[in-house]
Parts: structure tokens; C-alpha cells; sequence
């Protein structure tokens, strides 16, 4: 499904092919891991027998990793680390660390300057302009979409010799939000700031059809029980303006809701603008209601059905996903913020989900429909994964069949168009299975 391609100032070798010929170069393993405004990751493991065993070579090879199946590139990029070692029965091998393209932004530095009244697309051009200065010209890029603005459009910012990314980072993301996305459009490598990456996809992770496991992660450590709002200095002192006198001399606000789930958590937020008692108290009270949330987060590990063509897209970093789990009292829209991708194995792949915010009402509340157990759901459940693993090995041996067989490629046709029949069947029998969760879900959250 996926080849990979070395490149060397201009000569390609296939390092990953994608054929039937036993004979054809196969990497020992191969992972890919892509993030939001992040520097994707390549690794794998080469033996000696592959061609380009000998041809990689550190911060001078670029690899790109095509994705057969409609022909999207997953990743491009470059050797960072390759490291030889030799087993104790006197194997060798070689383990490639590469990094996405995102990572020519640490070869250059922002030199000292003082920027007044600039907009945010004329001071990220100003960066990349600075960066295409300092680097050979397959490291530079084309500046792209911006659609992220500051209130005011006119920002003001001091630039001290970091390093290009990390000075983009903090200058731009860190404050004003938005994300990074790499484009290729006729050759040309542009880079756009844009709000949010990706888009809503009709494309569903459904617990009996594509969903193989889900973690779910709460975080509560953010959350601040009883809050002291501090305001600005008073005189020349380091004393702040409190809340005391308008408060029935307490400087403290309380989140009941908060202080009945984790108890008493204190906390301190200072707003050095504030001068007034009143608007001290309103913009703790706005505090609390605003960031005392429950930060959830999602490890999804779903089937990738566009393996055996019962989907056409595969799941994307950025786009945003319906995923569906009665049994966890979840229905909702995600988005995909992670994907650690398997090369040998691609219905293997994980997916990251989140960070979502839910109130301490819904959070309770979540929890008590997740410890509500029902027996009906629960011999449901083993049915689901009885036929899930059914689906699972049907995508294993067709995965196997692709990277092993030696027979014709009239023949693998064959076995796949099987394959698919089969798992179209399963399918069937999966969404029957999921209506039946469907109305179980309704009728526990009827009762609860």
C-alpha cells in the first residue's frame, strides 16, 4: 500500500515497493507519525539486501512515503539518524529516523530586529523570507494561506536569533492560535497559517463496524476549585487589589460544583489591568466558568476499511470525525490531532483524538452513564468483538496476501474482490448489530 522513495540529489531509489514479486525491496518495518504543528516522523528498519542500504545518508537523503491507494504522499522529508548494528548471530541492520519538511524551519535563525505596526501575514513573510535567505533551495518554501489575525492587525514583536519554527511558535502560535499546514500545488511548496487544518468528514468510526478499541483520558488537573482573583498593585507595594471588601470580606470564590467533584483546589489568577472591586469579582467568576473544564482526550484504534475498498478515504490529521460508542456514552465529532500510521500494517494504524473541554455537570453525569451496566449491552458487546476480529483478520490476510504472495496479479485481483465480498457481508451484519445498540443506548439514557 505504501512505497517509499530515497532520493540523492536528484537519483531515486524504491527502498518500499509495492508488489507481488518476492524479489521486490520491503523494508523490515516502517512508522509514521503526524501531528498538528508539529514536525512529522518517519522510522523504519533496512537489511543489507534492500538497494538503498548503502545510498542513506544524514541530513543529505530525502524520503517520500506515497500512499498507493489514490496516490497521496503521507511524507516528506529527510535522514536525520541512520544507525547500523549488527545482532548476535551477525545480522545486520539499520534503523532511519526522518523528519517531515516542517523541520527545515530549525536550519535557520531570525536575527535581532524590531517590528512596529506589521501585519501577521507581512511578519511571517518577513520570517520566510529570512529563512530562504539561509538555506540551499530544497529547504525553502513559498508563503501560503494566512487567514489568522490579531485584534488589531498590527502586531508588535521583537525578534532575537532563535530558530525560524521555534520563533514562529512563539511569536504567532503561541499567541495569536492558528495551525501549520505544508501544500504542494504544481511543484511549488507552500507554507500556510490558517486557523484550523482539516475539515468535517462524512467518514464514521463506529463501535460493530470500523472501531477496534478506545481510551479515553480525562484531565482534571487544570481545574481550579476556589479561586482568589488578584488585581493591580496598590501604590508602590506588592499588595493587589482583592475581592475582600465586596465579598463579605472573603477573597475567595468558591466552584461548588467543582469543590463536590475534586474538592478544595486552590488557585490564584492576577489581571494587573483591573483597578475596580466589581470587575475583579466578575472576571473571576468569568474565570471559573470559562476554564474549569475537564480536558478529554481520545486514543482510537480504528479499522481502516479504504484497505480493502468498503471505504474510499482514509482518516486524516485535522479533519474532524463523527465516532460513535454507546457503550462509553459517546456520540459525538472529534478531531483527529494525532496518527501514528504502520506501513506494513495500515489498518493497524491509531488515531489521537482531541483535546475536547466538558463542564463538571456533563462530566458527572458521563460518568455515571459509563458505570450504569446493562447485561444485554454486555452480551452485545461480545458479539461485536467476536465479529470485529472476524473483519480484523480479514484485512490481516489481505495485508498478508499484498506483502507476500508471489501468484499474478490476475489472481490477487481475485483474492481481494473475495476478500471484500466477505467483509461486505460481515458489515451487513454489523450495522444490524449496531441498531441494536443504537436503541439500548436510548433506552439508558432514558433511565438515567
Amino acid at each position: 500500500m505504501y512505497e517509499v522513495i530515497l532520493n540523492n540529489e536528484g537519483v531515486e531509489t524504491i527502498i518500499n515497493a509495492v508488489s507481488v514479486d518476492l524479489s521486490s525491496p520491503k523494508l523490515l518495518n516502517g512508522n509514521i507519525k503526524q501531528g498538528i504543528n508539529n514536525i512529522d516522523s518517519f522510522m523504519f528498519n533496512i537489511l543489507p539486501n534492500n538497494s538503498g542500504y548503502n545510498c542513506i545518508g544524514s541530513f543529505k537523503s530525502t524520503v517520500e512515503v506515497i500512499n498507493t491507494i489514490g496516490g497521496k504522499t503521507v511524507f516528506r522529508g529527510r535522514v536525520l539518524i541512520a544507525k547500523e548494528k549488527m545482532s548476535e548471530d551477525g545480522k545486520l541492520i539499520k534503523t532511519v529516523v526522518c523528519e517531515g519538511e516542517l523541520g527545515y524551519l530549525m536550519d535557520s535563525i531570525q536575527e535581532y530586529g524590531e517590528y512596529h505596526n506589521i501585519s501577521v501575514r507581512d511578519f511571517l513573510q518577513l520570517i520566510i523570507d529570512r529563512h530562504n535567505k539561509q538555506v540551499e533551495e530544497d529547504k525553502r518554501f513559498v508563503l501560503g494561506n494566512v487567514t489568522v489575525e490579531d485584534n488589531n492587525d498590527s502586531l508588535y514583536r521583537f525578534l532575537n536569533y532563535g530558530k525560524t519554527l521555534d520563533v514562529i511558535k512563539d511569536k504567532l502560535i503561541d499567541r495569536l492560535g492558528g495551525e501549520l499546514k505544508i501544500r504542494y500545488e504544481y511543484g511549488v511548496r507552500y507554507l500556510d497559517y490558517v486557523s484550523s487544518i482539516g475539515e468535517k468528514k462524512g467518514l464514521e468510526i463506529v463501535l460493530s463496524k470500523n472501531l477496534r478499541s478506545l481510551e479515553e483520558e480525562k484531565d482534571p488537573t487544570n481545574i481550579i476549585s476556589r479561586l482568589t482573583p488578584l488585581g493591580a498593585k496598590i501604590g508602590d507595594s506588592e499588595e493587589r487589589l482583592t475581592i475582600e471588601s465586596i465579598n463579605n470580606g472573603i477573597k475567595y470564590i468558591d466552584d461548588i460544583e467543582a469543590i463536590d467533584k475534586f474538592g478544595i483546589i486552590e488557585g490564584a489568577v492576577i489581571w494587573d489591568d483591573v483597578t475596580i472591586e466589581s470587575n475583579l469579582l466578575k472576571k473571576g467568576k468569568e474565570y471559573l466558568l470559562e476554564n474549569n473544564k475537564v480536558k478529554n482526550k481520545y486514543k482510537i484504534n480504528a479499522l481502516d476499511l479504504s484497505v480493502i475498498g468498503i471505504e474510499i478515504e482514509e482518516f486524516e490529521v485535522g479533519n474532524i470525525y463523527r465516532v460513535i460508542n454507546p457503550i462509553m456514552n459517546i456520540d459525538e465529532y472529534l478531531r483527529v490531532i494525532e496518527k501514528n500510521i504502520i506501513l506494513n500494517s495500515p489498518q493497524k494504524s491509531s488515531l489521537i483524538f482531541g483535546s475536547r473541554f466538558i463542564n463538571i455537570k456533563d462530566y458527572q453525569l458521563k460518568n455515571v452513564k459509563a458505570n450504569k451496566e446493562v447485561k444485554e449491552v454486555r452480551e452485545i458487546v461480545r458479539t461485536t468483538v467476536n465479529t470485529l476480529s472476524s473483519v480484523t483478520k480479514e484485512l490481516d490476510d489481505t495485508v498478508g496476501i499484498l506483502n507476500n504472495t508471489n501468484e499474478n496479479m490476475g489472481n490477487l485481483a481475485e483474492v481481494v474482490k473475495a476478500n471484500a465480498d466477505a467483509t461486505n457481508v460481515i458489515a451487513n451484519t454489523l450495522v444490524s448489530i449496531n441498531n441494536r445498540l443504537d436503541k439500548l443506548a436510548r433506552r439508558v439514557n432514558m433511565e438515567v
